[in-house]
């Protein structure tokens, strides 16, 4: 999803919150995922759950009724089997996932939103990419981990839930053993993400919008807002915030909050650090992404996003950061493909 390098919040000229950042060069401590303690009686009920739920698809919230169990597609373009863009070891996401050794990351086909600036468009709105057989996408999860990837990072999976655990439960069964992460949006429905609880290690989850007009009007759907926080308070529920270890090393748990600065939306910026402050914790780590430009349809000027940050916006963000009372995360260095 994001394609990125973090920098220390301290790197810039405006104050922002600190943190105590890993001590340790192995930056991640070693860990087995969750999943692999729940039963194969607990994972195949899952499973089964999951996939019922396709015949008259409502795992998302937009609950479009498709029946994808038999072959139909939903709103988001899947059908019953995985779609995937591509698979491959991703240095760029946040030091808890990224490690050293880069993050196992699938790029799934298809999305749940209409975001008129998605940069990755081509799999999210065109819907590129290969249908395949889970125990293919199982495979390729092994195959990551052979590789020497920290974790299972899925990107844009709200729609893809049962073929996501029907592929972790095979690669169990065939050695996978590292964490799982979920790279989400947040517009996720929180009985799919019950069917999370005890898998998912680490949850990246968006915090886009704060205002249900601009969320409508840039991706095209009316509740992000309400929904989006519901189903972060879900996350943090399941996972609590990252830590760090005795050694100084990243423990591969927790709920990573992402907010994409848009250009003349900055207001936003006060709102998302409230809720995480107010309804998440004040040690919730906060990702703060200034990498944005314009793509897809957002050249179009009556958006008001087709050009890139400007220092002003991004400053004015983290001052209000600054004021949040948040002290943990992470910002991107707008010089490096941000910026105006």
């Amino acid at each position: 999803m994001d394609r990125t390098e973090n920098e220390p919040l301290d790197s810039g000229a405006v104050a922002v919150p600190r943190q105590e950042f890993a001590t340790s060069p192995e930056v991640v401590a070693e860990a087995d995922g969750s999943y692999l303690r729940l039963s194969d009686a607990e994972f195949r009920a899952r499973i089964q759950n999951a996939y019922r739920r396709m015949a008259a698809c409502d795992l998302c919230p937009r609950r479009c009724g498709a029946h994808r169990l038999a072959g139909d597609t939903g709103y988001c373009g899947a059908a019953l089997k995985p779609k995937v863009f591509v698979w491959n070891l991703h240095r760029g996401e946040e030091p808890p996932v990224s490690g050293t050794r880069g993050s196992g990351t699938v790029f799934l086909s298809g999305c749940n939103l209409n975001c008129c600036y998605c940069q990755n468009y081509p799999l999210s709105q065109l819907h590129h990419g290969t249908q395949m057989p889970v125990g293919q996408l199982a495979g390729a999860l092994v195959e990551l981990q052979t590789k020497g990837a920290h974790n299972i990072n899925f990107v844009t999976p709200s729609h893809q839930v049962p073929q996501l655990l029907a592929a972790v439960f095979a690669a169990r069964q065939q050695g996978l053993h590292i964490p799982i992460v979920y790279n989400t949006s947040s517009y996720d429905e929180p009985s799919t993400l019950a069917l999370l609880d005890g898998i998912v290690d680490i949850y990246l989850g968006d915090l886009r919008y704060t205002d249900e007009a601009v969320a409508m009007q840039l991706s095209g759907v009316a509740d992000y807002v309400q929904v989006a926080e519901r189903a972060l308070i879900e996350m943090h529920r399941q996972v609590g915030d990252i830590s760090l270890d005795e050694q100084g090393r990243y423990v591969p748990r927790g709920l990573i909050v992402r907010y994409l600065i848009l250009p003349h939306h900055t207001g936003m910026a006060r709102e998302v650090f409230g809720f995480v402050s107010r309804r998440l914790s004040l040690q919730t780590y906060v990702s703060v992404m200034t990498q944005y430009f314009p793509a897809y349809k957002a050249f179009d000027p009556a958006l008001g996003i087709w050009r890139k940050l400007t220092d002003a916006e991004c400053d004015r963000v983290m001052r209000t950061w600054s004021r949040s009372g948040l002290v943990h995360g992470w910002v991107q260095d707008m010089g490096d493909n941000g910026g105006a």
